[in-house]
């Protein structure tokens, strides 16, 4: 993501003028005992930002990051999060032109505690130094004036440079960020960061973030719907829901559980969700193993899985032939409508990747091959640059040179994610 340096400095909140008025305004922060101060020519939202802060925290110098979520807690947190369900969506949308850029994107949970902090190593080790890392909280009543903590607490995109932070030990970055709402209710889901240097509050960076923003949102309204307690999956209530492309395969029980299944489990639910006729023994044998599968060995794993799925509702596993009884679907399926109904958009948010990409099963590798087939072929047909762009996020199209001309072909000469393409092309030889 190149960034258009002209306008970078044209931006108020990097002129040198700006920074040195916040800088003595920041300066006295640190002598006083009450909030209320004041800061002429200090942007309003900041201002009224550090008073909170100062009210709070009371010395900008004594700010501490506070750990929301230790390592052995923060998997489970980030497995329960929303944003796992479009982490391909998020990394080719903007994780990726960022990391490019040498920027930050942090995601966060709805009360700025950050869940992932994504980017080069040596970026990341930097920011290290100042907790800018996965499981720390990073809302204004921990850490003061931030662009992730004032973005949640104001529900707008706000940017946050240097000496605009309330923490001086945050003063040698900048941050940009918006919240995601659930596009029906209003609800905040998350956040979602940008940090680095200049380059953070380029004038560049707010569009794409709330692009992205607009696209998470959309996506999630698809997979999840609101409850009195929050968000359930889409289906809570109706039926199991299975989960086979891109992350790892989960089983998504009627009152909202997910059980996280093993690859060989996974690829018979798979193989049955997609045969509701049923399929034999021998037929099960045949799909699941190229060489040396039998009989035997599949009634023993269909009663291991029967042992996993007794719970979940109505859904059972007949025999004779083997078949699912109950109300299931899948990502693979909605995939499938979507493109059958010629709505891209659907099905790009419900295909997040390879199907069971681990898998050597040949009945898992030939449902794969034409879903992959399909929703390729559909984007490059039908897809605007922007769903060919998050298409190529995807390790199975990060290569793929006719996806990435095309993005070149249609997106607009502003577009960021046209420079991201072009180092792609030329790592290729292009």
């Amino acid at each position: 993501m190149e960034v258009d340096s002209s306008a970078m400095h044209s931006t108020p909140l990097l002129r040198d003028d700006y920074q040195r008025i916040v800088r003595r305004a920041h300066d006295n922060l640190a002598s006083l005992t009450a909030p209320e101060t004041s800061g002429p020519g200090v942007r309003p939202a900041v201002l009224e930002s550090w008073n909170r802060s100062l009210g709070r925290l009371r010395d900008p110098g004594g700010v501490r990051v506070r750990m929301a979520y230790e390592a052995d807690q923060l998997a489970e947190v980030r497995r329960r999060h929303p944003f796992h369900s479009i982490m391909g969506l998020l990394q080719s949308h903007l994780i990726e032109p960022a990391k490019e850029a040498g920027l930050l994107v942090a995601l966060g949970d709805e009360q700025g505690r950050l869940l992932w902090v994504e980017g080069e190593r040596a970026v990341r080790n930097r920011a290290e130094s100042m907790g800018f890392v996965p499981g720390t909280d990073w809302s204004e009543d921990v850490m003061g004036t931030s662009a992730p903590g004032l973005a949640l607490r104001s529900r707008t995109a706000v940017q946050i440079s240097q000496a605009e932070h309330f923490s001086a030990e945050v003063h040698s970055w900048s941050c940009s960020a918006v919240p995601v709402t659930h596009p029906l209710t209003g609800q905040v889901l998350g956040i979602i960061d940008v940090t680095g240097g200049d380059d953070a509050v380029s004038s560049i960076v707010l569009p794409l973030l709330n692009s992205t923003a607009q696209a998470a949102g959309a996506g999630l309204s698809k997979l999840y719907t609101p409850d009195s307690g929050g968000l359930s999956p889409v289906g809570t209530g109706d039926g199991a829901y299975l989960e086979v492309t891109g992350a790892r395969p989960q089983l998504s029980s009627p009152d909202g559980t997910r059980i996280t299944l093993s690859g060989r489990h996974a690829e018979i639910l798979l193989l049955l969700a997609r045969n509701p006729g049923g399929i034999s023994s021998a037929g099960l044998a045949d799909r699941l193993w190229a060489l040396g599968g039998s009989e035997v060995t599949v009634r023993a794993e269909i009663a291991r899985l029967r042992r996993t799925i007794d719970h979940l509702g109505d859904l059972r596993l007949d025999a004779r032939p083997y078949r699912l009884r109950g109300d299931i679907d899948s990502d693979v399926e909605r995939t499938h409508r979507g493109l059958a109904q010629g709505d891209v958009e659907t099905a790009l948010n419900f295909y997040q990747g390879q199907v069971l990409p681990d898998s050597d099963a040949p009945g898992v590798r030939e449902i794969g091959a034409e879903l992959q087939a399909l929703i390729r072929e559909s984007l490059l047909q039908n897809g605007t640059w922007q769903q060919l762009w998050r298409y190529a996020g995807l390790a199975e199209a990060r290569e793929d040179s006719e996806v990435l001309m095309s993005v070149l072909r249609l997106a607009p000469p502003e577009a960021p994610e046209r420079n991201a393409a072009v180092v792609r092309l030329e790592a290729l030889g292009y």
